[in-house]
């Protein structure tokens, strides 16, 4: 899931570039040193789509733990579970079908002077608890900054 951009730093791909849109978030940065502030570039690529944005967390907002929580439940859950970020350009909707765990990735830019809003939504499917759980690992490794084991 980690890979490696041009310029050496890291990158976590989020469904198949083959098939359809993916989802690249960078590795995040601190813009102000050591405050609670963390600045996560995310791009959806795909065929007919390319958009990003700089997703704002305060120190992950629980986005790891959120996804670890997902798989933690082997029997599934009813209903939606949602995490968003603390200034809401990322929004994740969780839900259990057919024994599967899908994800709806939201990306929201608001409106600014020189430009107009948009919204960009995508699914991602994941076959097991397994997959969620390498999926929360990433994003662990990303936020931390360290190599993944064996990248």
């Amino acid at each position: 899931m980690i890979i490696h951009d041009v310029r050496g730093g890291q990158l976590l791909r989020v469904g198949d570039p083959g098939q359809g849109v993916h989802l690249l978030f960078s590795t995040p940065t601190r813009p102000y040193g050591d405050d609670l502030a963390l600045d996560m570039p995310v791009q959806a690529k795909g065929a007919w789509v390319d958009v990003g944005e700089l997703v704002r967390t305060l120190d992950g907002d629980g986005l790891v733990e959120f996804i670890s929580s997902l798989a933690d439940e082997p029997s599934g859950w009813s209903g939606a579970r949602i995490w968003q970020s603390s200034e809401d350009q990322l929004k994740i909707s969780a839900q259990c079908s057919g024994g599967r765990i899908v994800l709806t990735w939201g990306i929201w830019r608001k409106v600014t002077r020189s430009e107009g809003a948009w919204y960009f939504e995508t699914v991602t499917s994941h076959p097991d608890g397994q997959k969620i759980r390498e999926l929360s690992e990433a994003f662990r490794v990303l936020f931390s900054g360290e190599s993944e084991r064996g990248a």
